[in-house]
């Protein structure tokens, strides 16, 4: 009886399509696709032997070697086929580092197939597993058997590994997993019934196709454009290595000029510029980390996660890539320069969660240009960027008073007194100590934590406001910080209102500072809270002008009452052309009839020259540093 090639035939056609797409959208990189590419290739192999089989046992030839080989490489493919899974099934896992350490779970999986290996091998001389008779004929020998034995035992081992680690999947993930074992007997069944029915890589093939759709997913895990892994696969994957306490490091890359490049070049340039930049980074990852697995973040971000057997090479390989970064791009009839900051981090080391992990590769890129590879241990430690427990630091301070309110008196040039003063948020640590706003605040407004800590803030102000030690010192208003996050609150204004009432607090007591960023980005929402509030009387300052792009035209149409100089402008002897550019700004202010305060204020000269041109307050350490409110109620004493 001839046997079928259909099934076989149907079983190529996918198997080659499915090698196309994996190849056009070069799913290659990365251990989880090299691993789904090992498989891939061992049932194609397996595919092909058995049509070459099929094809000579229904007498396209005689030649016996010929048979023994097409047979021998179909059986010992076919048996690989199933630990091959298994081992992709530890991949998906990020188990494969336990793998290779424990040398008796290597025996388990590599016993069995080789047992097997060696009885096939074997068969034209003691005629085991099959021989070719006298007529040229196939024939099954008497330990067939003994290939499904041991086929059985490996979808039992997948089996129970699977549910062992099903946390790691999804519900979808694993039937899919799961559903190719079943696959597999019935179409060992219908073949032992029906040896000429060949279905059994039929059903090995529609395996295949279920994991690629259901498991590798390309569309949600790789990046067609590059190749590399999207940020949903980077997340999955720290998240496992992180589950399963794998010793890992990642390398962090991010292109500073994004931004400007995007600008410059626009959106499908920069793509192709990101494509050429990974290009780059998958060549030398080629010869420096042949095993790490690439991310694009987006952005201009990308990441390595690197494996404990390419640990010893990390080092010289961040240093080729970043020198590779500082190599310009000819485009567009263009040398591109890029600006890229790297960064190792290790895990578990460094950071042991993954929300923490995850913070600081979005947080990195705006750390500081250097020129030279960063590693995390060295920012952690430099007092400027604590990130891995910041959260927990913000909310510790929160219940436990680890935050106070510190004011910094504002000097009057005109009545040469000190009238006011700003309120400035301070949070100290018992482990880290003073941390700084400019880290703590940035993170608190990403949470929704802001707004309970500029609820503290102005409870705290109006609370001293309404002291009789505060009505003593004869001072005008205290000054208060408002987030961008906060300005966008619906219902801020008749929060503010409510203390004001709660505390007896007048409204002209009070002074509300909105950033130049968030007059610059002002939404309605913020322009109808100042407008309430303005009309209740309360004066508003606009703080920090000159850092970002100053939108004049909405800064003249808001209610503002004081505009706060930022520290930058006081550099004046280092740049004499900055010397015209504010006395051209403060003759501006004073013509839309608003009054100034300089901060960063040091020196007496400088004191002199700001009160040369006309400033109405000064601010900074010449007179005083920021005090806790004991500290400033005997320092206001003493001046007045």
């Amino acid at each position: 009886m001839d046997k079928l090639n259909y099934f076989n035939y149907c079983s190529l056609v996918i198997l080659v399509v499915l090698t196309a797409v994996i190849l056009s959208r070069r799913m290659l990189r990365g251990r989880r696709n090299r691993y789904f590419w090992n498989l891939l290739l061992v049932v194609l192999c397996s595919v092909i032997f058995d049509i070459l089989a099929v094809y000579l046992d229904n007498g396209a030839g005689v030649n016996v070697l010929e048979k023994y080989v097409a047979h021998g490489g179909y059986l010992i493919l076919h048996n690989l086929s199933v630990p091959v899974y298994v081992i992709y099934l530890a991949c998906l896992t990020d188990n494969m580092y336990k793998l290779r350490d424990n040398v008796w779970v290597q025996l388990l999986l590599i016993a069995p197939f080789a047992c097997v290996l060696v009885m096939i091998l074997t068969t034209p001389f003691f005629r085991m597993i099959f021989y070719i008779d006298k007529n040229g004929q196939y024939i099954r020998g008497p330990w067939y058997g003994v290939l499904y034995l041991v086929a059985t035992f490996y979808i039992g081992l997948g089996v129970i590994y699977a549910l062992r680690c099903r946390r790691l999947f999804t519900r979808g993930q694993l039937l899919s997993m799961l559903a190719v074992f079943p696959l597999m007997l019935i179409a060992w069944c219908v073949q032992i019934v029906e040896p000429g029915m060949r279905i059994e890589m039929f059903a090995h093939t529609m395996g295949i196709l279920f994991i690629l759709l259901m498991v590798q997913k390309p569309e949600e895990r790789t990046d067609s454009a590059t190749g590399f892994g999207k940020p949903s696969a980077y997340v999955t994957d720290v998240e496992q290595a992180v589950y399963n306490k794998r010793p890992i490091r990642i390398l962090l890359i991010n292109i500073l000029n994004y931004r400007l490049l995007l600008d410059v070049l626009g959106y499908m340039s920069t793509k192709e510029l990101m494509n050429l930049v990974a290009e780059r980074i998958a060549q030398t990852c080629r010869t420096e980390l042949p095993k790490a697995d690439p991310y694009y973040l987006d952005r201009g971000r990308f990441c390595l996660i690197v494996g404990r057997e390419n640990f010893h090479r990390l080092d010289s390989a961040a240093q080729a890539l970043n020198e590779m970064l500082k190599e310009d791009i000819y485009m567009q009839d263009m040398n591109i320069n890029l600006q890229s900051n790297l960064c190792i981090l290790r895990c578990p080391e460094d950071f042991g969660d993954l929300k923490s992990i995850l913070a600081f590769s979005n947080e990195f890129e705006e750390y500081e240009k250097t020129g030279k590879v960063f590693y995390a241990e060295e920012i952690l430690n430099d007092g400027r960027y604590i990130i891995k427990d910041i959260e927990n630091i913000i909310e510790n301070a929160m219940t436990n008073e680890g935050m106070s309110v510190y004011y910094q008196p504002i000097y009057s040039v005109e009545e040469k007194r000190f009238v006011s003063a700003e309120a400035l948020l301070r949070l100290n640590d018992e482990e880290y100590g003073h941390i700084s706003p400019e880290l703590f605040i940035p993170v608190a407004e990403k949470n929704g934590v802001i707004h309970r800590i500029g609820s503290f803030v102005l409870e705290e102000v109006c609370r001293f406001i309404a002291s009789e030690e505060f009505q003593k010192l004869g001072m005008d208003y205290i000054e208060v910080n408002l987030s961008v996050a906060q300005c966008m609150r619906n219902n801020l204004a008749n929060e503010i209102l409510g203390l004001l009432e709660k505390y007896h607090v007048r409204p002209d007591q009070i002074n509300l500072e909105i950033t130049e960023t968030a007059v610059a980005d002002s939404q309605n929402i913020m322009a109808e809270n100042v407008r309430i509030l303005a009309e209740a009387g309360i004066p508003f300052s606009l703080d920090d002008f000159g850092t970002g792009y100053s939108n004049i035209r909405r800064m003249a149409t808001l209610p503002l009452n004081i505009v706060k100089l930022d520290k930058t402008f006081t550099d004046l002897e280092e740049n004499p052309r900055l010397e015209i550019v504010v006395r051209n700004t403060v003759r501006m202010i004073k013509d839309m009839q608003m009054k100034i305060v300089v901060e960063g204020i040091e020196t007496e000269e400088m004191a002199k020259q700001f009160s040369d041109m006309k400033c109405d307050y000064i601010q900074g350490f010449y007179y005083s540093r920021p005090l806790t409110r004991e500290q400033f109620v005997s320092f206001i004493s003493q001046a007045q």
